[in-house]
Parts: C-alpha cells; sequence; structure tokens
C-alpha cells in the first residue's frame, strides 16, 4: 500500500482511493467547517469598545442590584459535536438578552498547572436525541507530585476561571457573590493608604472580592459577560482583570452600578434565576433531563463523601493508606482499597456506583488519595489562615530527623482564641530543611508565615525555640533574624528544655557520685535488657519472691522523665536484680558476661549507691512534677515562673532544713542493713600544720553521714540552684513583673514603658482604664496576688459584662500575655506522632503528603468538623480541567 493512501484528515476520514484533486477537496471543506464550529466570536479578534456608562436619569428595576439566587436554577446547553454553549434569554417586554457563556473544547485542554493534568473527555453528543447520550473515552491519570501553587487559594475566587461543566456553574451562581471576611491589605496611594473596605459589601450586594488579586469584581458581569447584548461594552475591570484603584473605588462601583453593561448582566441574572431557560420552553423534555443529571451529581458527591469519611478515618489513626500487593488477586490491597470494599457490601451508594458508575472513576488510585489528602488538608488550613488574620501569635518552632534521614522542622503557631477566651495552639506544618543554618531555617519560618499564612512579623510578639546556638544565637541565630522583622519581638527559651538542661549539667555531670551512679544505672539497663535470656531470668525472679516487676528505664539526655523513671524502677527492683543478676554470674559461660555481672554487683552493693539512690529520688520526683507542668500547652509565662519559683524554694528548703537529709540517710542506713551491706568508716586525717590554699587539707569530716552531706548532698542541692537561677534569668522576666503588677493595677511607669515596647500599646489610655478598674467596687478581689487565675478572673469578667470595648488596652495586654509561649513541647508532641505515620515502611513518603496526613493525625478534634461540599470544591480545584465525576 502507498504512503498516500494511508493518509487521514482531521475529520479521521482516510484518503482511500480518492484522487489527489478530491482530497484537496475535502481537506479544504472539513477545514472551513472547523473554523465555523470553533468557539471563539469573531468579535474577539477586534479590541474591544471603550466601556459605556450610562446617565443617571435613565431608570432600571433597583431590584437588579440585590438579587437571590434560588436553589431550581436550570441551564440551557446547546450542544454540538466540537463545543458546548450555555445560553440563556431573558424574556421581557421592553429587553431581551441572550447570554452566552461558552465553554473550552472539552476534547483538548490546556493545562495551567505544570503540576498536575486530568486530562479532559472527548465527547460526542446528539442534538436530535431527547436523551443525552454521550461517549466518553479519558485517558488515565498523569503521576504527579502535590501541587503547591494553588494550595491555599479559595476555590470561589473570581481570579479562577469559571467551570466549564453546566452543573458545576450552576452552583457558583446558587453560592453567589464571593465576599470574604478577612483583613484587606492597604497599599499606598498618593499620600495614603487604600484598600477594599467592608462596607462594600453591604452597600454593593453585586460586590466580590479577590484576596489572590486584591482586587473587585461584578459578579453578574462576570458570569454572564458573554451576553450579546453587552458583549460590545464589557467593562473588564469588573469581569476579567478585577478593581484595584481603591482611591477612586466608591465612584467607580457606583459607575458601573448605573451602567447598561451591569444592569443587562443583572437584568439577565434576574430572569435566569426566575428559571425561563429558552431551552426549556422549546423542549419539554430538557427539564426532565437536566434534573436526572442534577440527581446524578448529587449521587457522585455523596459517594465521594464516603472517600472523604475513609480517608480522615485513616488519617486520624495514623494508619497506611496503601498496600504491597494492590493487584486484583491479591487478598490484602491496603487499607483504604479493603474499607471501600467493606463500604460496598453495606452502602447501597457506594455500591450502585462501584456497579453502575464510570469505570474509570472508582476513585481509589494513589494519586486521587493524594489529591483527596490534600483538599482535606488545604480546606483546613485555609480555615486557619483566616482565623489568624488581625491576630497576634507566636510561633515555635523545633527541628529533629526522621526515618528517612531528612531533618524535618515542626512550626506550631499560638494565639488567642475569642471563644474560648483562652490562648490556643495548633500544628501549622512539618518544613523539611536541606541546611540546617540559621539562614535556612529562618527562610523556612518566613515562607510559611508570609506565603502560606499571608502574615506578616508584625503579627509576631514573640518566637520559642530551644537552646542550640543557632536557634538562639543573639547575633546571628534565628531569634536575631527574627528580631531583624520586627525588633519588638521577644524570644522565650524553651522552659522545659532549660530545666532538663540543669539536671543534665548540673547534677549528672559535676556530682562524681552522681555521675558514677547513673552510668551504673545506664549499665544494668544496657545488661538486663539487651539479651532476652536475662530478661527472662530477671522475671522468674520476680515470680519466685512474688515482687511485681517494674520496667527498666533507659537514660536520655533528650527523654525529661527517664531519669525519675529510671531510679523509681531500680529502687523497687533492687533485690530482685542483684538475686538475678547472682543467677546470671553463677550461670553464664560467658566471660565477658560474667565480668559485667560481677562490677554490677560489687557497685549495686556499694554505699555511694544506695545513697544517691535515696537521695536522688524525692529530688527527681518533684522535678518530674514541674517538667511535666512545663510541657502543657495551656502554660502562661507567670504560671511557669511560680512553678519554677515553687522549685527553688523546695530546693532551698531541703538545702537549709536538716529533717530533710537526716530522712534520707537513715533509709540508706535501713537499706544497707537489710542487703548486708558494710558501711564504711570515715579515715581519720589530721589538719596541715603548714600553710595551704587548698580547702580539702583545711577539714575532715568526723563522720560518714557529715561527709556525704557536705561532699554530696549540699553539692548536688546547690548545683542545681545555681543553674536554675543562671537559665532562668531571661528577658521574659521583666515582662512578668510588669504584667503581675498591671494585674494589680499598680504598674509601675518603667512597667508601661516596657509594656509598650513589646505589645505597642497605648500609654495614656492604659494608664486612664487603670484608674478607672480602681475605682470600680467590684474589682478589689481581682488584685490580690499575681497569679495566671487572676488574669483569667479579668478576662472573664471583662468578657461577662462586656467591658472589653471599654478597657481595650488593659485586656489586650493580658491577651498578649498569654500569647507567649513558655516551653516548645507542641513540637516535640508532632515528633512522637510523625514516627508513628512516617515508619520504617513508609520512609519513601512524599514531604506534602507526610505534612497533610501529620496535620490531620495531630489535630483531631479541627478534623471532626469536615465540611465535605468545601473540600470537594478543593479537589475539584487541583486540577486544570474537568474532574472524570461531575461533582
Amino acid at each position: 500500500m502507498s504512503s498516500s493512501s494511508t493518509e487521514v484528515c482531521h475529520c479521521d476520514k482516510a484518503k482511500g482511493n480518492l484522487n489527489n484533486v478530491n482530497w484537496q477537496r475535502h481537506i479544504k471543506t472539513c477545514s472551513v467547517k472547523k473554523i465555523k464550529t470553533k468557539n471563539k466570536s469573531i468579535k474577539s479578534f477586534f479590541s474591544p469598545k471603550p466601556i459605556e456608562f450610562i446617565n443617571n436619569d435613565s431608570e432600571f428595576n433597583e431590584n437588579l442590584q440585590s438579587f437571590v439566587v434560588p436553589k431550581n436554577i436550570l441551564f440551557r446547553q446547546e450542544e454540538s459535536s466540537n463545543c458546548s454553549m450555555i445560553t440563556c434569554v431573558a424574556n421581557s417586554t421592553d429587553l431581551t438578552s441572550k447570554i452566552a457563556i461558552s465553554q473550552e473544547n472539552e476534547s483538548f485542554v490546556e493545562p495551567k498547572n505544570p503540576f498536575r493534568q486530568e486530562e479532559s473527555s472527548m465527547v460526542s453528543c446528539d442534538t436530535n436525541s431527547t436523551d443525552l447520550t454521550s461517549k466518553v473515552a479519558i485517558s488515565q491519570d498523569v503521576n504527579t507530585d502535590f501541587q503547591q501553587a494553588l494550595s491555599f487559594v479559595n476555590p470561589k475566587d473570581p481570579s479562577l476561571e469559571l467551570p466549564k461543566n453546566r452543573l458545576e456553574l450552576r452552583n457558583i451562581i446558587i453560592s453567589g457573590p464571593y465576599q470574604p471576611q478577612m483583613s484587606f491589605p492597604r497599599t499606598l496611594i498618593g499620600l495614603q493608604y487604600r484598600g477594599f473596605l467592608k462596607h462594600y459589601y453591604d452597600t454593593y450586594k453585586w460586590i466580590e472580592y479577590s484576596p489572590v488579586k486584591n482586587a473587585a469584581f461584578c459578579f453578574p458581569c462576570r458570569i454572564f459577560k458573554g451576553n450579546s447584548l453587552n458583549s460590545s461594552q464589557i467593562d473588564l475591570a469588573f469581569s476579567t482583570r478585577g478593581y484595584t484603584n481603591w482611591k477612586n473605588a466608591t465612584k467607580a462601583f457606583n459607575n458601573h452600578q448605573k451602567s447598561k453593561v451591569h444592569n443587562y448582566s443583572s437584568e439577565s441574572m434576574f430572569k435566569f434565576v426566575e428559571g425561563n431557560s429558552i431551552d426549556i420552553a422549546i423542549d419539554e423534555g430538557k427539564k426532565l433531563q437536566l434534573s436526572q443529571q442534577e440527581q446524578e451529581r448529587l449521587k457522585n458527591r455523596d459517594f465521594f463523601k464516603r472517600l472523604i469519611d475513609i480517608t480522615i478515618l485513616l488519617a486520624k489513626s495514623g494508619k497506611p493508606f496503601r498496600g504491597h500487593d494492590e493487584s486484583v488477586g491479591s487478598f490484602n490491597k491496603g487499607m483504604y482499597k479493603e474499607l471501600t470494599k467493606l463500604l460496598l457490601k453495606y452502602d447501597p451508594i457506594f455500591k450502585n456506583h462501584m456497579e453502575c458508575g464510570p469505570r474509570n472513576a472508582f476513585y481509589s488510585s494513589n494519586r486521587i488519595q493524594n489529591d483527596i489528602i490534600l483538599a482535606i488538608y488545604n480546606h483546613f488550613h485555609r480555615k486557619l489562615s483566616v482565623i489568624l488574620q488581625n491576630k497576634k501569635i507566636s510561633i515555635i518552632a523545633d527541628e529533629t530527623s526522621d526515618v528517612g534521614h531528612h531533618e524535618q522542622m515542626s512550626l506550631v503557631v499560638r494565639y488567642f482564641d475569642s471563644k474560648l477566651n483562652q490562648p490556643v495552639e495548633h500544628f501549622l506544618c512539618l518544613q523539611r530543611l536541606t541546611s540546617v543554618d540559621a539562614q535556612s531555617i529562618f527562610d523556612s519560618i518566613n515562607n510559611v508565615l508570609i506565603n502560606k499564612l499571608g502574615l506578616s512579623w508584625s503579627s509576631v510578639i514573640a518566637v520559642c525555640f530551644d537552646g542550640a546556638a543557632t536557634m538562639s544565637g543573639c547575633n546571628n541565630g534565628v531569634q536575631a533574624k527574627c528580631k531583624e522583622k520586627n525588633n519588638a519581638l521577644m524570644y522565650v527559651h524553651c522552659y522545659a528544655h532549660c530545666l532538663n538542661l540543669v539536671l543534665v549539667d548540673s547534677i549528672g555531670r559535676k556530682n562524681r557520685v552522681v555521675f558514677d551512679f547513673f552510668g551504673t544505672i545506664q549499665l544494668i539497663y544496657a545488661f538486663i535488657e539487651g539479651s532476652c535470656i536475662r530478661h527472662a531470668i530477671l522475671e522468674k525472679v520476680a515470680r519466685q519472691i512474688n515482687i511485681k516487676l517494674v520496667t527498666l528505664k533507659s537514660i536520655s539526655t533528650t527523654r525529661w522523665a527517664c531519669r525519675s523513671e529510671a531510679i523509681t524502677a531500680i529502687k523497687s527492683n533492687y533485690s530482685v536484680l542483684i538475686i538475678a543478676i547472682q543467677e546470671i554470674y553463677d550461670s553464664t559461660k560467658l566471660p565477658d558476661v560474667r565480668a559485667k555481672a560481677h562490677g554490677l554487683i560489687i557497685q549495686m552493693q556499694s554505699f555511694n549507691f544506695i545513697f544517691a539512690l535515696n537521695m536522688l529520688e524525692p529530688i527527681l520526683l518533684i522535678i518530674l512534677k514541674v517538667s511535666s507542668s512545663l510541657q502543657s500547652k495551656d502554660l502562661d509565662l507567670l504560671a511557669a515562673v511560680d512553678l519554677i519559683k515553687s522549685l527553688k524554694h523546695t530546693i532551698t528548703h531541703y538545702r537549709s532544713v536538716d529533717d530533710e537529709y537526716n530522712k534520707i540517710y537513715e533509709e540508706t542506713l535501713e537499706m544497707c542493713n537489710e542487703n548486708n551491706i558494710e558501711i564504711p568508716k570515715v579515715r581519720k586525717r589530721k589538719v596541715c600544720s603548714k600553710n595551704d590554699d587548698n580547702q580539702s587539707n583545711q577539714y575532715f569530716e568526723q563522720t560518714k553521714k557529715q561527709e556525704m552531706k557536705h561532699s554530696c548532698y549540699y553539692f548536688a542541692l546547690d548545683e542545681m540552684l545555681s543553674g536554675l537561677n543562671s537559665r532562668y534569668s531571661q528577658e521574659s522576666l521583666e515582662l512578668i513583673e510588669a504584667v503581675g503588677n498591671l494585674i494589680n493595677l499598680n504598674p509601675s511607669e518603667n512597667n508601661l514603658k516596657y509594656l509598650n515596647n513589646v505589645f505597642n500599646t497605648d500609654i495614656n489610655e492604659l494608664k486612664a482604664e487603670v484608674k478607672l478598674l480602681n475605682n470600680m467596687t467590684n474589682t478589689e478581689k481581682f488584685t490580690k496576688g499575681q497569679s495566671t487565675k487572676i488574669i483569667y478572673y479579668w478576662l472573664h469578667w471583662l468578657n461577662e459584662s462586656d467591658r472589653l470595648t471599654i478597657f481595650n488596652q488593659f485586656s489586650n495586654v493580658l491577651k498578649m500575655f498569654l500569647i507567649v509561649p513558655v516551653t516548645s513541647c507542641s513540637c516535640e508532641r508532632s515528633f512522637s506522632k510523625m514516627s508513628i505515620v512516617k515508619t520504617k515502611l513508609r520512609s519513601t513518603m512524599n514531604q506534602e503528603r507526610l505534612d497533610a496526613l501529620l496535620y490531620l493525625f495531630i489535630e483531631q478534634e479541627v478534623t471532626n468538623s469536615v465540611n465535605y461540599d468545601e473540600v470537594i470544591e478543593e479537589f475539584k480545584m487541583l486540577i486544570d480541567g474537568q474532574r472524570r465525576l461531575v461533582l
């Protein structure tokens, strides 16, 4: 066969036996036909006419400026082999408008998003038939990662293109203009900062605002800009580009409201919502057909809601979605597909879709899973970003490495919730760090704050990090770079980290008795738990002597409660451990195990070990209580300082009162006698007769009790007090003093100046409010003491009496003080969750998927309040073009 016989026209007809003349004639005819059937109007090849405004004396129905869209809107869809037209005819004696909203050719959708494209369907429609018959050929989804470009754009934003599907466009019109309630940005125009104003929504019912473009749009003109009556007068500023000249906004809005193009569009909208569509008037069966399509769309949404519930269930539980083998013959296709299989048995809606729906729209692929997860995450993240507008916040950050050897930084935001009347913390996101220098970490935090949340550094009043030099460096650390953006910003060194450092540095390293004691405890743990056989011997001995075994704990520099737990376990299991290690020593045939067992027995039966065991147990129990309280996300600075002061007072009491030491020493003697441990005697030494600067030669203890008291007990307490005093003398103490005096209504001039620098308060107004509060009769009970309860008493009193507007400076200071974080433990908790989500079997998880799943896993209270309709709109927006299911 020759090559010419295989030639094919763009209408899919082959040349066959046609000669060259007839073949060229056929190609020319098809080309002309294709040009005629294109969607693009010939008017689009010419520049539009200038916008014309109608005179003020022209009369139009005022009701057209504020319309209500009923739920039973019907469209007319004129279908051809290549295009779809949505047409509305407004029947009126004086005005007949025909609005044509063109759809792009469904056989080709040019992708705008480089991250993801779901290929559109090829639709061929037979207009001669009453029922709509379509032949759909859809290719497979394109494998892509999550997209960030449109992650946090609301699906209703006017800057986005209108949906091409008729039913989806109907929903846009039903929902009405997009009027977000937010803090509108202001730009310098001339000598004043100007921007969109909230009262425009009330004055102009047709107006809508786009946060993406920071521009105003006209809702009817944007929807019905294809009206043939106003096509030559299209106001691009209100229908396509968006209006941004805020200096003359009111005048422009009034002129547009009176213009022909707006009134034509509004008249068309008014007639359109009455359901007087021309296709229904011509074809009575069209209404039934459209009703059937709407019912099918609602069924698809019900099916998709079940997929959302499955996704949320797995995400909240931290469970994996996919299976190792998801083929048809697999008996375990992963939890996502297995749950869909389970619903198939008992849910008629799910079963009907799986059996009667499109065979290529089961929505069970990993790409669809990613899109559903991202849609849910974007929905909640957008709600959080709206809440944070016009609020003062604090940022908490910490880093760790995950199982995939990636450095991850967790970010948590703290703000004051007016509804709950208390500060709250929410997990923001997980950022992967490619470098751990201060600039890279700051850039990551700045990107989340500016780009993801849409906030500025002026809204941040404090940051809370750990004490690493990269984070806390005052010259080139992350806190220094944050203060470059906002010099009034406070840095808080995590109080829980500080307390842990006191334990590690002050107690565990400088005191030789304590140092050896902790080393022995760690060796005991490694010796017993390092072998299943040795652990079994320990359990057998515990059963024989009828003692409940307490689990041994390892000592770590990062686990803050491990020291107290390890000491408690050793003391409870002491007799069991001695017998078990002795049995291991007698029965083992390994020389190294025998040597270790012998060494442990000697160490455990020493007087110093028993003394340290009894000395540290009560001290570390107190520190554990304080450490656990410092890890609470509801804690504020005032309560944290009270805890530290209480801890200092307790340690000072231990240091100054001999009763506590006498009790510890008596317990040590009793335990030594029970286990036949010899109490060493103090070797008597003479004081050097020569002049000597060495203090150890000036005085010698006469008894072992005195020796341990001065060389070990006092030394440990003194080092702990020194560490607490040095590590908790931060800049936040000045703030605590100022707020403490303020809630007692006696702030000094320096206190007021400091509050002005930190919280940007008006000193004169605050002084006036304090004077008024001092003279009120029912405020005396709130001015006694400086505690967190007093702050909440004030806030509750101001809130329930509706005095927040009167004493706004006073209440704002208290709220912002409560926003200042105390600890970064919320980040630590997110790392615990991350270890559940990202395991060794899921170590290659995409970062965006990990971030979204971790958010749903951590913020479970928020996840329970999902809005299905908004999630579906998010899901539809993630790709260009139309989804395979009409949702």
